[in-house]
């Protein structure tokens, strides 16, 4: 396995991935400041995004789900420049879109893009870094949502310009990354993922089917299904706790959710150090026990200020856990298996993320928004559960 402390060869495709990452952080974060005016642009009402987000994560899980059989079949480089150029069109169609219609099929399109590039890029730093670098590598994901709505905000309001122009602006930078990876497809062959033209081990990659019938992989999806719950849900739920349960300014509220959004990539770039002098599975324990303090902080609430610390501490305990199940997959699965579960635990994180968030928000409708702070803390507490579980009858 490659270091990127040790390989100088390495450094330059592992600067070129995180910069594709700040990116792909970019090119989703910007919806969130975009949106307002988008609904002028196609005359339709904020529940709207409900449906062009359906579309997104469809798109998304759909391309990670068969990411595995795509890179055991074609070359690490190829399949990121082709994806590369369906996210570097997409953003122009995005832009020029003058339907409704239109841009629900371009978003689809374009989240299949991204979620190559996801997986992909996982898959590659899974065979070639270790876990700093993985987390590194999330981290640039992050700082690209932190930057996302301020070069929005700058677009439409500092500059008074369309909407249309982000997307434009994404869409260049993607062709430059393009010029990039193009210039230098010789260093990637340094971290060729393992595909069927170069094997690295007695065993052939797995088709879907074979790495579908294995215990372990199935185990690491429901691990990531739970995982993607918490994570998204936290996000997508504590604005509606604070302001309708617990009369929070949206203000206020609005900042905190920063916050622990921010303990993410903060978190992220401290594992990239941390992580190099203690093991994977403390890492992993340690966030998982930080995230479970945190959600009971949150539920707890004792006072406005320490329920609201519980999201920061939710944040940061929940950094480094995906990006560390990540590396450790070929552990847990095989090298064999790899490349098809990487794919299969992304999607299933994005499941998680999709299902168990609106099942958390049925029950708050049912019993009270209280319950959003309780089923964040009981979602929590199964993912640990689960995972200590699998540890222990391994």
């Amino acid at each position: 396995m490659a270091s990127i402390f040790t390989a100088k060869q390495s450094r330059l495709p592992f600067v070129l991935s995180l910069s594709i990452f700040i990116l792909l952080g970019i090119s989703g974060g910007i919806l969130n400041i975009a949106w307002t005016p988008m609904q002028d642009t196609f005359n339709v009402d904020v529940s709207a995004i409900g449906i062009l987000l359906f579309f997104a994560t469809l798109g998304a899980m759909i391309a990670t789900f068969v990411s595995g059989t795509l890179l055991t079949t074609f070359r690490f480089h190829t399949l990121i420049l082709v994806a590369m150029g369906v996210l570097a069109i997409g953003m122009f169609m995005m832009a020029s879109a003058s339907t409704w219609f239109i841009l629900l099929v371009v978003i689809f399109i374009t989240y299949m893009g991204r979620g190559v590039l996801d997986a992909g890029f996982n898959h590659f730093f899974s065979v070639n870094y270790d876990t700093s670098a993985m987390n590194w590598l999330h981290a640039s994901w992050g700082i690209g949502l932190t930057v996302a709505p301020f070069l929005m905000t700058m677009i439409l309001v500092d500059f008074g310009l369309s909407w249309r122009v982000g997307y434009i602006s994404i869409g260049v930078i993607a062709i430059v990354m393009i010029v990039l990876i193009a210039s230098t497809l010789s260093v990637w062959s340094l971290g060729e993922t393992q595909d069927a033209n170069t094997p690295e081990t007695d065993y052939p990659p797995a088709s879907p089917m074979e790495a579908i019938r294995q215990p372990a992989i199935i185990v690491s999806m429901l691990i990531f299904f739970l995982y993607g719950g918490v994570e998204i849900g936290t996000g997508q739920l504590a604005n509606t706790l604070l302001v309708d349960g617990r009369q929070v300014s949206q203000e206020v509220a609005g900042l905190w959710l920063s916050f622990y959004w921010g303990a993410f990539t903060v978190g992220r770039i401290l594992l990239g150090w941390i992580a190099m002098r203690f093991a994977d599975k403390f890492l992993l324990r340690f966030g998982m026990i930080t995230a479970i303090v945190g959600a009971f902080i949150l539920a707890w609430n004792p006072m406005p200020l320490i329920g609201l610390l519980g999201l920061i501490a939710i944040g940061f305990g929940l950094s480094g856990i995906f990006p560390t199940l990540i590396s450790m997959t070929a552990q847990r699965v095989g090298q064999q298996f790899s490349a098809q579960a990487i794919g299969f635990q992304i999607g299933s994180a994005g499941l998680g993320a999709s299902l168990l968030p609106g099942l958390i928000g049925m029950f708050a409708g049912q019993l009270g928004l209280e319950w959003i702070s309780i089923g964040i803390l009981l979602n929590a507490i199964c993912l640990f559960a689960f995972y200590e579980a699998v540890n222990t009858h391994r």
